[in-house]
């Protein structure tokens, strides 16, 4: 009983931590690609709005489809992988918290 408990919690944590790299990839998407965006910034009035959903939308969805695979292999356990993908998870992680808290409270 003690195992099921414990194998349930770390699948709830799990599964946190996907939401908010999935937060956290869509709020930096978001916020690259929209109107006033960063790319907007950069790029000035070469930047079309026709097409700028569909580069938003485009990048994410690839980038969600590689979350969830890697989530259900389960390659966010914290022995394994790389260093590098641990500290990209853990920045993406961090933006989707703050991208979230942004979105909830401010």
């Amino acid at each position: 009983m003690k195992g099921s408990y414990k194998e349930f919690f770390r699948l709830i944590l799990s599964l946190i931590y996907v939401v908010f790299v999935i937060a956290g990839i869509s709020g930096i998407s978001y916020n690259l690609f929209r109107p006033e965006g960063w790319a907007s910034s950069w790029l000035g009035s070469m930047w079309s709005m026709e097409i700028h959903f569909l580069v938003m939308a485009i990048p994410v969805f690839i980038i969600l489809i590689i979350v969830v695979k890697k989530w259900l292999n389960g390659l966010f356990a914290s022995s394994r992988g790389d260093t590098f993908v641990n500290i990209l998870m853990g920045i993406l992680l961090l933006a989707g918290i703050y991208f979230l808290g942004r979105y909830f409270f401010f």
